[in-house]
């Protein structure tokens, strides 16, 4: 059978993207590593940047395009969102977050509900975008899930980024892309606004992000709906679409995660914090991201099941070397588990490649069934 590649995934000439969803998601790459720098004189920004809330509704926003394809896809997106969940805890590994869900498991559990939720009301499945978060404010009431850690806790707080209720930012940003009118997202930042004004009215303002309050949820749905219809908007009155690098970084936002921490943990061993590690995080990142897309470009056209077992066999050396030969140094065991990271750069397009087999052929127009 003649090996056929997956689709490239760089910004190229004659790709057709929205270019409004990779700034959106562009800027979250930004304020992302703002937000993992370390302030000392300002911790509040690791809640404050809302970079999350910006990263998942703009992947909510490409997700769509792809959950609304034609049937047949769904096997194939199944499974590259299960080999997400699972790869997702490489970066556990990495980050010391094992049994929580993080990014990867976010958007690896977002598109199976997607893929559900579509199944179950295909009309209407966006609309459901403040349900999750309804679900995880009666978990506060009634104390379904009160311990960290967990299987619970990749589906409601307390955790990272559980499925709850961070799923309705990414059912928000399906539900703008899949209408695609402004008057949507000037509406459902206008309804959040003014419920943001009534609930402050009568009570305090709390801005708590891990436990998801609710006047973080309100602000979050403004934002993400504003950005979204503004640069709409904006886009729509001139000719070249601005900023071709942080639409780079947007449309390579997992490979730009990646990397970013990698030269974070790199940088912090000589400036621990402050606005210069900052500047040259996000300018190591841009550098770096050459590279990590010539990896994939290179994995992309190899056969995959080479590609996955030489990224199995890296990951497995590294584990085993922290274990073994780095366990006595912290810094090394650190720099080293990116190797397991690194590994998922190549594997996972190789995995899209290999899925692209359980893809469905569509039945012709009139075929009976024999």
């Amino acid at each position: 059978m003649q090996f056929k590649p997956a689709a490239p995934l760089a910004i190229r000439s004659g790709i057709d993207r929205d270019h409004a969803v990779d700034l959106i998601k562009g800027v979250a790459c930004l304020l992302m590593v703002l937000a993992h720098v370390r302030f000392a004189d300002a911790p509040w920004l690791r809640e404050a940047t809302m970079a999350s809330v910006l990263f998942f509704a703009s992947t909510g926003m490409n997700l769509v395009g792809i959950v609304e394809r034609r049937r047949g896809d769904e096997p194939r997106l199944a499974a590259n969102a299960l080999f997400l969940i699972f790869a997702g805890f490489a970066d556990n590994y990495v980050q010391g977050t094992l049994w929580q869900a993080d990014v990867f498991q976010s958007a690896g559990l977002a598109m199976l509900a997607m893929l559900l939720l579509r199944r179950l009301w295909p009309r209407y499945w966006t609309w459901l975008f403040p349900l999750p978060f309804l679900i995880h404010l009666a978990n506060q009431h009634f104390y379904w899930k009160i311990a960290d850690g967990g299987v619970s806790s990749f589906f409601l707080t307390p955790g990272l980024f559980p499925l709850l209720p961070w799923l309705s930012f990414y059912l928000l940003g399906a539900h703008l892309k899949k209408y695609g009118s402004q008057t949507q997202g000037w509406l459902i930042g206008g309804g959040a606004a003014v419920s943001l004004g009534a609930y402050l009215a009568f009570q305090p303002f709390s801005f708590n992000k891990w436990w998801m309050s609710i006047d973080y949820f309100l602000i979050a749905c403004m934002l993400a709906a504003w950005s979204f219809a503004g640069l709409k908007r904006l886009l729509a009155r001139i000719r070249r679409p601005p900023l071709a690098e942080v639409r780079r970084w947007g449309a390579n936002s997992l490979v730009f995660y990646i990397l970013h921490m990698f030269v974070i943990r790199v940088l912090e061993q000589l400036m621990p914090h402050g606005l210069a590690l900052f500047l040259l995080a996000v300018a190591g990142t841009a550098l770096l991201l050459r590279p990590g897309l010539a990896l994939q470009r290179w994995a992309v056209r190899q056969r995959p099941g080479w590609v996955l077992l030489g990224g199995s066999a890296v990951a497995a050396a590294v584990i085993a070397a922290n274990a073994t030969v780095f366990a006595p140094w912290a810094l090394l065991r650190t720099l080293a588990s990116f190797g397991v990271t690194f590994s998922f750069i190549a594997g996972y397009p190789a995995w899209k490649n290999l899925s692209q087999r359980l893809r469905r052929a569509p039945r012709a127009a009139g075929a009976g069934v024999s």
